[in-house]
């Protein structure tokens, strides 16, 4: 029987040692991925299809603020910003000219009120050097409004 308790023993300290680890291990993941995912810092996200790239947006007194940068490698005239839901009463033109590297575009959202939550679409219309054929690029915001 002695040594029945001695194996037994044995096991439960091999387990316990395994058991320790894997908890430590569920720690550390946990503090990390709380870290890094759920301290984000912005409430508003932006998504722009190429050749534009949606760098940041925010809201501010009823207004969302866009910043989109052209990453095309070309500079692009008649550059038309539409914003449709988010709170937006209508489609707003945010920016109409040239495009040619990061510009913030100001679109008035006065639908919006404060601590919803939206979402709304962005088209930009634009055209290439050279070109009279306008191009569209989609995207979409979303976020809490300020």
């Amino acid at each position: 029987m002695k040594t029945l308790n001695k194996k037994g023993q044995a096991a439960m300290e091999f387990l316990m040692t395994y058991g320790w680890a894997i908890l430590a291990a569920v720690v550390v993941i946990g503090a990390l991925g709380t870290y890094f995912y759920f301290n984000q810092g912005s409430k508003t996200s932006i998504f722009v299809n190429a050749p534009f790239y949606g760098v940041a947006a925010q809201t501010n007194d009823g207004q969302l603020v866009l910043e989109i940068d052209n990453k095309g490698g070309e500079d692009l005239s008649s550059v038309s910003v539409n914003v449709t839901g988010y709170g937006c009463t209508a489609n707003t033109t945010g920016f109409d000219g040239a495009l040619t590297g990061p510009q913030i575009i100001t679109v008035g959202c006065s639908g919006a009120t404060s601590g919803t939550s939206v979402a709304g679409n962005i088209e930009i219309t634009y055209l290439r050097p050279g070109s009279n054929l306008p191009l569209t690029s989609t995207g979409s915001v979303s976020g809490t409004v300020a």
